[in-house]
């Protein structure tokens, strides 16, 4: 007998608090160099860094009380995408280790930088009722693909779990 599958049910008002969130944290990353910035879902056909989100914010888990309190815990799977052009191996090994070192830090890991340690203490405060739980590492970075110019897309697939309560 099949099993029946559950639809997907997204926390749509949460995409846009989650990806704004996300999005000021990555850019707090130690290793960004002044100037420099992880955009959301656009890239420069020869370099650059992006954040893309692979899906809504899913949600994984929901329970409610009798008094009507509802507790989701839901997902958000993202991408982070360094795209390098002319690259020799030493160049490609940096960039694999400056998106591990993120994907590490994301995840309250220590880090160092030129000698310099960096640990994210906390995740950012959520507007309503939404708390980041964890922010994991799906993947170690590797090289996604090569484009036409030549140019490269190296990526780390990453996942925040969020909280969501709320009353009905």
């Amino acid at each position: 007998m099949a099993e029946e599958k559950k639809p997907v049910k997204y926390d749509i008002d949460g995409f846009d608090v989650i990806t704004t969130a996300l999005q000021e944290l990555v850019n707090q990353f130690p290793e960004l160099r002044e100037g420099d910035e992880i955009a959301f879902s656009t890239l420069d056909d020869a370099s650059g860094k992006a954040m893309f989100p692979v899906s809504g914010a899913v949600i994984e888990s929901e329970k409610e009380s009798i008094t009507g309190h509802v507790t989701q815990v839901c997902l958000y799977p993202f991408c982070v995408i360094y795209r390098i052009s002319g690259a020799n191996a030493k160049r490609k090994a940096d960039t694999k280790e400056w998106l591990d070192n993120l994907g590490k830090w994301l995840e309250k890991q220590t880090i160092t930088i030129k000698n310099n340690t960096y640990k994210l203490e906390e995740y950012p405060v959520l507007t309503g009722n939404r708390k980041f739980l964890t922010i994991d590492r799906q993947t170690p970075a590797y090289l996604d693909s090569t484009n036409e110019n030549k140019s490269e897309n190296w990526a780390i697939n990453i996942s925040a779990r969020y909280q969501n309560d709320f009353d009905r």
